[in-house]
């Protein structure tokens, strides 16, 4: 293999080096030319400058990759700089810079990529626009003064005619010399043990300019970690409570059905199936109005992103209640949102990304991705059925319902109740009255009543919208099972609410079949996703 000795062929392809630099500043002095113009458009009209956006017209992985190509063309410049003893001010102010671009880069990259989705806060907008209208007036002059060492203007400042003739480049510096690669192992190891002490000596001779090269490295990886880690992105857990954008959430549970509170497909079963994330949240400024803007929130599967289903969300209320642009109170309010998905991606690792203007997240202010690694439950498969009696308490822990729990005392049946209450004429002359309480004359069916005495306690935590005491939840959930003679007969339980208009009875009263007024024995199942309740009444 035939080398040549470098710094000779440096002064030889020197303005080269230089035109190629000026090349690649000329082309990121377009790219930031046109942030820095999208900036100034959006600060001017938003709603224009946003339409149609995509980020990829203004910044891509290769703005970062010629901003790094003339780092390291930089940092070889300055190292034979350094060691010929040369004017160097020049590269150092580009390496500087160069190094400040990448970040700029990496900051208004955070800054566009949800743009589309959020509205940026001006004072955000307006920073934005200055610093990289600065950055592109500081490249504009690196650009000049590169373009200065390419065309060789001034060229006598660094004195390379002497240096061909005092170095003797044709018997030294520009000699050609062969280099031999060989297999013996033994002399392998002697020239690695070789390599290494040449790299030890070469450290010790050229030192400062090592250090200065693996700091300024070091103080890149450390910055955009730091970057990426605390202020782009903060990532929290399901039951953690964070804020964004003025509110205070908290992510409590996350599920995955393909159906409605009744067990009807409301997907397709085989290609599709529906996320639902519960959560918390609430306003943090005085403002009534405030809402909470859903287009901030996308579910992420991998490198994929999904919207919101909203349209499902109205089959869903046993799992809790949808939000649909309400106003937030001040404390701490559960709804839920939607994510369409195809079922392979369901055993991947889900985040929920809401993307942040301004706010504090982990102690610091700035632009922010906020992640929400989910856990979530499946309830398409249906456990084993639980079962309890009259009198007895049904615990519904476990389910969506949370710590609720069903507790019946006594039941009686009859097509009317009499229910006494006291009617006073005068203040101090008052009568024993009776009032009789009888099924709706609505339905496609003959009614009896059903008296029951017992308690629905809900779990508030588990939000579930509609099931707020014994009646509601019966409604909602229960199905009535019913025997006579030798045969076993169920409905719905979809009864009117029904109760005393002067009387005063703490009892429920619901509509069911005239026929199970003569049944034999009598059940309730409650169907909760992913499992089943059998409690007996008779």
């Amino acid at each position: 293999m035939i080398l040549r000795k470098p710094y000779a062929f440096f002064i030889k392809y020197f303005r080269l080096i230089n035109l190629i630099m000026a090349i690649l500043m000329g082309i990121l002095i377009y790219r930031t030319g046109i942030i820095a113009k999208f900036f100034s458009d959006y600060i001017n009209d938003y709603i224009t400058a946003s339409n149609g956006f995509m980020i990829g017209n203004y910044m891509s992985i290769y703005s970062f990759l010629l901003a790094l190509l003339i780092i390291i063309l930089t940092i070889i410049v300055l190292s034979v700089f350094i060691v010929k003893d040369k004017p160097k001010k020049l590269y150092i102010f580009n390496l500087i810079l160069y190094i400040g671009i990448i970040v700029l880069y990496g900051f208004d990259y955070a800054l566009m990529n949800g743009i589309s989705e959020t509205l940026l806060d001006i004072r955000v907008s307006k920073a934005a626009s200055d610093i990289t209208n600065i950055a592109l007036g500081l490249q504009i002059i690196a650009l000049i003064m590169t373009l200065i060492r390419a065309t060789g203007f001034d060229i006598k400042s660094f004195n390379f005619a002497t240096d061909l003739q005092q170095l003797d480049i044709n018997t030294k510096d520009n000699e050609e010399f062969e280099v031999a690669v060989e297999f013996d192992r033994n002399k392998m190891n002697r020239n690695v043990r070789k390599t290494f002490r040449n790299i030890f000596h070469t450290y010790q001779e050229r030192k400062f300019l090592i250090n200065l090269i693996l700091i300024i490295s070091v103080i890149i990886i450390i910055f955009l970690i730091f970057i990426n880690r605390a202020i782009y992105r903060a990532d929290y857990k399901e039951g953690e409570t964070f804020t964004a954008s003025s509110v205070a959430m908290n992510i409590k549970n996350t599920y995955i059905t393909q159906t409605n509170q009744n067990g009807k497909a409301i997907v397709d079963e085989k290609n599709r199936a529906l996320v639902v994330v519960k959560f918390d949240v609430r306003r943090l400024t005085s403002d009534e109005e405030q809402t909470l803007n859903t287009g901030l929130i996308t579910l992420h599967i991998g490198d994929k992103s999904y919207g919101q289903a909203s349209n499902y969300a109205s089959s869903l209320t046993d799992i809790g209640s949808p939000y649909t642009n309400e106003a937030l109170s001040e404390e701490f309010t559960n709804y839920i949102l939607v994510f369409n998905i195809p079922v392979s991606e369901i055993n991947k690792n889900m985040t929920l990304k809401i993307n942040d203007n301004i706010s504090y997240v982990k102690g610091e202010l700035g632009a922010k991705n906020i992640f929400v690694n989910l856990k979530p439950k499946d309830l398409r498969e249906v456990k084993a059925l639980k079962e309890e009696n009259i009198k007895e308490t049904l615990s519904f822990s476990g389910s969506i319902l949370g710590n609720s729990e069903l507790t019946i005392d006594e039941i009686a049946i009859d097509n009317k109740f009499k229910i006494s209450y006291n009617f006073c004429s005068t203040k101090n002359k008052c009568y024993t009255s009776y009032e009789y309480v009888t099924p709706t004359a609505t339905g496609n069916y003959f009614k009896t009543l059903m008296k029951i005495d017992g308690e629905f306690e809900e779990d508030t935590a588990a939000n579930i919208e509609g099931v707020g005491n014994l009646y509601y939840f019966l409604n909602k959930f229960g199905t009535i099972h019913y025997k006579i003679g030798d045969n076993w007969y169920s409905h719905k339980i979809d009864s009117q609410l029904v109760k005393p208009k002067t009387g005063k009875d703490q009892a429920y009263y619901i509509e069911v079949n005239r026929d199970v007024k003569n049944a034999s024995e009598i059940y309730f199942t409650f169907n909760i996703r992913d499992y089943n309740y059998k409690y007996t009444i008779k």
